[in-house]
């Protein structure tokens, strides 16, 4: 079996022998939702036991593969950021300025996460 991510959904996809070709074809059999884990009831009806252990055990190594790609995004972000400023002064004009407003969008939300589990410093007191 193999798997074709299509947005928030995994699609399963099984060998099936196709009696008037004489030879195996690729057959779409159901799906699943790749942030719940939830196979459709049409891969329900269809998969065994084992091919549903697979794909649960596929369906949790990709949440895997996400949380690290997620971290390490994370980890690397204030380098990502440093090398876009330093590029900015040489991009077309239009193009630094969108990209500007959708860096302090971002920053914008992402202050209010921190904010909200609480990973903000304490802001220093005011020089006199």
């Amino acid at each position: 079996m193999h798997f074709r991510i299509r947005g928030n959904n995994v699609q399963l996809v099984k060998p099936m022998l196709n009696a008037q070709a004489g030879r195996t074809r690729p057959t779409l059999i159901g799906s699943a939702n790749l942030l719940t884990g939830k196979l459709n009831e049409q891969a329900e009806a269809v998969l065994s036991a084992e091919e549903k252990a697979e794909v649960v055990q596929w369906l949790a190594r990709r949440r895997m593969l996400d949380q690290k790609k997620a971290e390490l995004a994370a980890l690397t972000l204030v380098d990502t950021l440093n090398a876009a400023a330093k590029h900015l002064p040489e991009m077309e004009p239009e193009l630094a300025r969108g990209l500007v407003a959708e860096v302090l969008a971002a920053s914008q939300d992402f202050r209010r996460v921190a904010r909200k589990h609480h990973l903000l410093q304490s802001a220093p007191p005011p020089a006199q």
